[in-house]
């Protein structure tokens, strides 16, 4: 999990002037948007953003007529390309590569941090979408109907403000020729309050660890020869090192607690794996090895 910068407001007003409006088909259809209902839209957004995302009674919008309601959750359906609002989603897009929830695929969805169906009159403001690939983004709205609405569990890439200091650490398994991590908060780590509790509960429900164990192996494995050639070289001393300077250029490109440099720190601190438990796992037949070697001399 990462923070994303917080998405700049100007266009909200217009965002509801281009897509909420009354329309002839069959009778009339949609809504007749009126300036005290943009007014009181826009001071919903104001008090969304001081409560810092946090789901309440008033964001509902029960006080607008359902006319309203339904016109502003079929809203969204404008942010698809060619539609009058792409322009928002390709902003919101811009910039994020991978998800910024599991880091795992890129973004190719806008996940409602509130969802729409429960809060429609979020369903086109910028600060309550977040980039996010398609797992995360339907695992979480799968699972947002049996929460507590008032405390909903998961962190706010744009709110939640997370250090940029270790907080996720990975305890690692070795055993019948596999690799096996499992992935934490460090509960020594001091984070703001409620953080701690709410990425370990984000874990848990968008199944992380699953995730992870699907990707982790393939990934340890491009590093093979480097962890084979450094062990040849400089027995274990060299695959620490190896290893922490991988996941020290991975934090960079990517965030420090990103799953990928968090692995590496975790196995760098492996005895296990940087004697010689490497092996098993890799499993490189001996010919190759012998052609790195000899081309290493």
């Amino acid at each position: 999990m990462r923070n994303l910068p917080l998405p700049h407001r100007e266009t909200s007003r217009a965002d509801l002037i281009a897509s909420i409006r009354q329309y002839n088909y069959r009778g009339p259809q949609g809504h007749a948007l009126s300036e005290i209902e943009i007014s009181d839209l826009l001071a919903l957004y104001d008090q969304y953003d001081q409560d810092r995302g946090a789901a309440s009674q008033l964001l509902k919008g029960s006080n607008f007529p359902q006319t309203l309601i339904d016109a502003l959750d079929a809203a969204y359906e404008k942010t698809y390309e060619t539609r009058s609002l792409y322009p928002l989603r390709e902003r919101l897009f811009k910039g994020i590569g991978l998800c910024p929830i599991c880091g795992i695929d890129p973004v190719a969805e806008l996940d409602h941090f509130l969802p729409r169906s429960h809060f429609a009159p979020l369903a086109i403001y910028a600060r309550n979408l977040v980039p996010s690939c398609h797992d995360c983004n339907h695992i979480k709205l799968a699972g947002f109907g049996g929460q507590n609405e008032e405390e909903l569990a998961f962190v706010h890439a744009y709110f939640d403000a997370l250090p940029d200091i270790q907080f996720l650490e990975a305890q690692i398994d070795i055993s019948e020729g596999g690799l096996v991590a499992t992935f934490q908060v460090i509960p020594e780590v001091a984070l703001d309050e409620g953080i701690s509790g709410r990425l370990s509960n984000q874990m848990i429900t968008l199944k992380l660890n699953e995730r992870y164990e699907k990707e982790l192996n393939n990934y340890v494995m491009s590093h093979a020869t480097a962890i084979h050639l450094e062990h040849a070289r400089k027995g274990e001393r060299g695959v620490r090192k190896f290893l922490r300077n991988q996941g020290a250029i991975e934090a960079e490109n990517l965030y420090t607690n990103h799953w990928r440099p968090t692995l590496l720190r975790a196995l760098a601190n492996h005895d296990e794996f940087v004697g010689e438990g490497f092996v098993e796992i890799f499993k490189v037949p001996q010919r190759i090895l012998d052609e790195l070697l000899d081309d290493s001399d």
